[in-house]
């Protein structure tokens, strides 16, 4: 990957939907190559899809938790099985293994502390393996996004 593929992805990350027209513009490149070098990133996995990214606060999801999950036996048939139920959460858009005191962090929305609560009771503490959960509930949201710095 060399600056121009740099560039290129910088310019995706931040607008998506900007032509190869208008990248061409402001690089020293015409647009088939600049054509030609998003097609070999998308090829090669850098570029994973094109998505939209949601307002939270305009369609009713501006309640953010990150849950920090703790489960009882840490064998590698019972991590699969909480990874596999945990995965399957459509409510779950975030989910990480982590190091530390915790075993994963997961994030969440919802509308409100009453949907958290419901869902928190009706699909996460039902599962078998947890034995704890330290709910982290966001106040502010300061900075969010979705770029990798190159």
């Amino acid at each position: 990957m060399d600056d121009f593929d740099k560039k290129i992805l910088d310019f995706l990350q931040k607008n998506a939907k900007l032509t190869a027209k208008e990248m061409s513009s402001k690089l020293a490149l015409s647009q088939t190559p600049i054509y030609e070098r998003i097609k070999k990133l998308e090829k090669m996995g850098v570029i994973k899809d094109y998505v939209a990214l949601l307002d939270g606060e305009v369609i009713n999801k501006g309640f953010i938790v990150f849950m920090n999950i703790t489960i009882k036996e840490q064998n590698h048939t019972s991590r699969k099985k909480i990874i596999d139920s945990l995965s399957k959460i459509k409510e779950i858009s975030e989910l990480y293994n982590t190091s530390g005191s915790y075993d994963f962090l997961a994030k969440v929305r919802f509308a409100n502390v009453k949907e958290y609560r419901e869902f928190l009771v009706n699909q996460i503490t039902v599962l078998d393996n947890i034995s704890d959960i330290d709910s982290q509930i966001v106040l502010e949201e300061i900075k969010y996004s979705t770029c990798i710095q190159l």
